[in-house]
């Protein structure tokens, strides 16, 4: 590891990846999202895209010059390319679907994110339970 510490991904009361974390966020088609919209992570959390993107994390991921602060488990999928095994389907208290998000499907989760992120200075540290 490097001599540098990064910050965790920023909070969400939707997010259910460890908050002690920066998490490596899946990206489609080398699009990135963008900063504050909540997406799936290497290890199958959801995180909250930083304004920061990684510099470049997973061309390190072999010479191990990676920052302290990244996800293990995100860095350990990354380095394998074997997707996690996903926890046990649970239906989603919003829509009544299965997912493997927690109480929340993904879905439901990014729109109650998206609807939480432009209150999140009123309401900053809010708990609502994963």
């Amino acid at each position: 590891m490097t001599d540098t510490k990064i910050e965790p991904n920023p909070y969400s009361p939707y997010a259910n990846a460890d908050p002690e974390y920066r998490h490596l966020i899946l990206s489609l088609f080398g699009l990135k999202p963008s900063a504050g919209v909540l997406c799936l992570t290497a290890c199958d959390r959801m995180a909250v895209a930083p304004e920061e993107p990684l510099q470049e994390a997973t061309d390190k991921l072999g010479d191990g010059g990676l920052p302290d602060g990244l996800c293990p488990s995100c860095v350990a999928m990354a380095r394998s390319g074997e997707a996690p095994v996903p926890p046990r389907p649970q239906e989603c208290r919003e829509c009544g679907d299965l997912g493997s998000q927690g109480e929340w499907c993904a879905l439901c989760r990014q729109e109650l994110h998206e609807a939480w992120w432009p209150t999140r200075n009123e309401a900053e540290g809010e708990v609502v339970s994963r």
